[in-house]
């Protein structure tokens, strides 16, 4: 379907809500998705290095197992 299709229909149904709160809670989940949809990212050096080393890591096969991950976050959580 195309773009101005999808709007039309995203405009009728907004036009079919009737609780104030709705149009607010609708509000506010477009304007997060948006400022999540244009959030610029930059590659600093350092950002670089550390992909760099995680790559690295990798293909070295220097990895930690999901399962020691979880039991690391248990233990942080409850700390």
């Amino acid at each position: 379907m195309a773009t101005p299709d999808l709007k039309s229909i995203l405009h009728q149904q907004i036009d079919r809500l009737e609780d104030p709160k709705d149009v607010q809670d609708l509000l506010l989940t477009v304007s997060e998705f948006i400022s999540q949809r244009t959030t610029v990212f930059t590659e600093t050096p350092e950002l670089l290095a550390q992909l760099e080393q995680a790559l690295s890591s990798a293909q070295t096969s220097h990895l930690t197992l999901h399962d020691q991950v979880a039991t690391e976050a248990k233990q942080w959580i409850t700390r």
